[in-house]
């Protein structure tokens, strides 16, 4: 009776491990057939629908952090469609699905910094141009920092997106700012010099940032 119950036990467990498997396989093959529609797709817009829908059967087979990191980047490219061509409502309509997907990829993969980057844009787009949840949102930026401390792409962007917003800053954030910049200057000594191009790439001058340099230099901020 013993070795009965025991190969009942084996029996059961192979069962387990073998729809595991499969659910698995099932959600690779919608997830590869999402790959190969988006790269067919016209538009993201034109094929949402199905790219969606493949995303979607790809998540309710299997937990991969890679389906809800895709589920997330195509919520958000069409809410930022939305921004530009579309309407507000639209816009955060799609934001509220990247957000639900941003947070189940953060729960299966807890130390992706690239997922807590993506959630703090999402909380930045919200109501643009207004800045209504901006402070959540960098606070997603500055986990993600915290994550890859010496990440000078993931740097770059998030220092960039906090001195755009530096009169609304706290103390804290401001301290944040400053430790980051030594850190990233004294790593790169081109790092100011990019962050420079792209602040007169979209405010033709740089004489705010050129202040805010003064303030973390002498520590006056």
């Amino acid at each position: 009776m013993r070795k009965r119950g025991k190969l009942w036990l084996w029996a059961a467990a192979a069962l387990v491990l073998l729809g595991a498997a499969a659910a698995d396989y099932m959600g690779w093959h919608y997830f590869y057939r999402y790959q190969s529609e988006r790269g067919r797709v016209r538009s993201i817009q034109a094929g949402f629908v199905r790219l969606e829908a493949s995303l979607k059967q790809a998540a309710r087979f299997s937990g991969q952090p890679v389906f809800w990191k895709e589920r997330t980047r195509l919520y958000l490219e069409m809410a930022m469609a939305e921004n530009e061509f579309g309407t507000p409502a639209e816009r955060d309509a799609y934001l509220d699905e990247a957000r639900e997907s941003a947070g189940e990829w953060i729960r299966r993969s807890p130390v992706d910094a690239r997922a807590f980057y993506e959630m703090g844009k999402i909380y930045l787009l919200y109501n643009f141009p207004l800045l209504t949840y901006a402070d959540q949102g960098r606070a997603f930026l500055r986990r993600a920092v915290a994550l890859k401390p010496a990440d000078e792409f993931l740097n770059s962007n998030v220092l960039y997106i906090f001195m755009t917003q530096w009169n609304f800053l706290v103390q804290e954030e401001k301290d944040f700012v400053a430790a980051q910049w030594r850190l990233l200057t004294d790593n790169s000594t081109d790092f100011e010099d990019k962050i420079r191009r792209r602040w007169q790439e979209n405010f033709k001058n740089t004489a705010a940032f050129d202040e805010i340099l003064r303030q973390l230099r002498d520590g006056s901020y």
